[in-house]
């Protein structure tokens, strides 16, 4: 009878420990995905303001075109394409810190997931080992305890 209450003890403990790492691995799929969708919509910003510098080098190009062939080339115009670039490749470098940033967390995140994963086998292990010296020594109490019977019947002085 007390192994069916042992027995019924270690699945739901067992159950218990599937729903937890359920939960927690929806939690991380969950979080992966954020990390996925965010760096994506990042390199498309980043891809859109490259095409807005090509269209920037492109005005830039057709204003000195026609600025050098009317003679007519303006030192305010020509920076103000510069600052434009410059604002842009800011913007660029911006995002590739953010994506950067993102990436430096996945790995870090990793990182604890390991040493959260390699501490609970180890703790497992453990519990395993204990469970292993618990049967051992009922066993051993159970093997004593047929002796003493056997022995009283032998010996009905005890």
């Amino acid at each position: 009878m007390v192994d069916k209450e042992k027995a019924k003890e270690k699945t739901k403990e067992l159950m218990e420990k599937s729903l937890e790492f359920i939960k927690e691995t929806s939690v991380k799929i969950r979080k992966e995905a954020q990390r996925k969708w965010k760096i994506s919509n990042l390199k498309l910003e980043i891809a859109s303001l490259k095409h807005q510098m090509g269209t920037v080098f492109k005005e830039l190009g057709r204003y000195l075109y026609f600025a050098t062939k009317e003679d007519n080339l303006d030192q305010e115009k020509y920076k103000e394409f510069f600052e434009r670039l410059g604002r842009i490749e800011e913007k660029i470098a911006e995002k590739e810190e953010l994506i950067e940033k993102i990436n430096q967390e996945e790995l870090q995140e990793e990182a604890e997931f390991i040493d959260v994963e390699e501490e609970e086998i180890s703790q497992y292990k453990e519990e395993q080992t204990e469970d292993s010296e618990e049967d051992a020594a009922e066993e051993e109490s159970e093997e004593k305890e047929k002796i003493d019977a056997e022995t009283e019947i032998e010996n009905p002085e005890n």
